[in-house]
């Protein structure tokens, strides 16, 4: 093709035909200008095509990571719903309240409370967006929402970590006075035996001596208070993971 252009221009030049060859010039030169506009068109055209793929892709996985920490979140709600009921019981017969539970099932619940496992937050698809820089793909509305809800996730596992410090103390001694460890040691290590202290080691009645006094009352209202605000926090979470997943089925349409 550049040969025939080439051909052309030469063949006007030798038969002088100068206003000629400029004007075909010309026209050359505006079909090159219109050809290089076409090719940045298809290639913005094919670019913004990929980045709308790469734009769903990441909604619909960002999406998915929301759900399943919804999911997560209501099923924990659940739980320590279960486990704050079972600590009322306790806490009850703490207060000299009656019961028809047997001592083997309170110490059982205080033991679930005291080994209740933190919450695992999956939040890999968030954080590789971020990092590689596809966030930026995002619509304003959905990083916001987005930031919102780092935002709680942030406060909520702040609260986590001070309360899981503040616990420590009263953690250590009530696994070992009540054998609460020895379900942990059976779960990494249920190979070998673990003998409790014999300073430890309390019968029944020792054992409801223990459950009644107002010192232990108190370390149990912790861990029950602990729960019950852990409750709230999970309840703005769930709050905001919908809104957040609002947002985006909204784009979505």
């Amino acid at each position: 093709m550049i040969k025939f252009f080439r051909k052309i221009r030469q063949n006007l030049l030798n038969e002088g035909k100068t206003s000629k060859y400029f004007k075909y010039a010309f026209g050359e030169i505006i079909l090159v200008v219109i050809g290089i506009l076409i090719a940045l068109w298809i290639n913005n055209l094919n670019l913004a095509n990929q980045q709308n793929k790469e734009r769903k892709t990441l909604i619909t996985n960002l999406k998915q990571e929301l759900n399943e920490n919804l999911n997560q979140f209501k099923e924990r709600t659940k739980r320590l719903a279960d486990v704050n009921k079972n600590l009322i019981e306790v806490l009850n017969f703490s207060a000299n309240s009656n019961t028809n539970k047997p001592i083997d099932s309170l110490i059982s619940y205080v033991t679930t409370a005291l080994t209740f496992e933190t919450a695992v937050l999956n939040n890999s698809r968030l954080s590789n967006a971020k990092s590689s820089g596809k966030f930026s793909l995002l619509s304003d509305d959905i990083t916001t929402s987005f930031v919102d809800y780092e935002t709680s996730i942030a406060n909520y596992l702040r609260f986590n970590d001070h309360t899981t410090s503040f616990f420590d103390e009263d953690w250590s001694k009530m696994t070992i006075r009540l054998y609460s460890l020895e379900r942990i040691h059976n779960m990494f290590y249920p190979e070998m035996h673990l003998d409790a202290h014999p300073e430890f080691v309390l019968d029944d009645e020792a054992l409801i001596r223990y459950l009644k006094e107002p010192q232990t009352y108190e370390q149990l209202h912790k861990f029950y208070t602990k729960y019950m605000v852990e409750q709230a926090w999970l309840e703005e979470l769930k709050h905001r993971i919908k809104s957040t997943i609002k947002t985006i089925e909204k784009e979505q349409q």
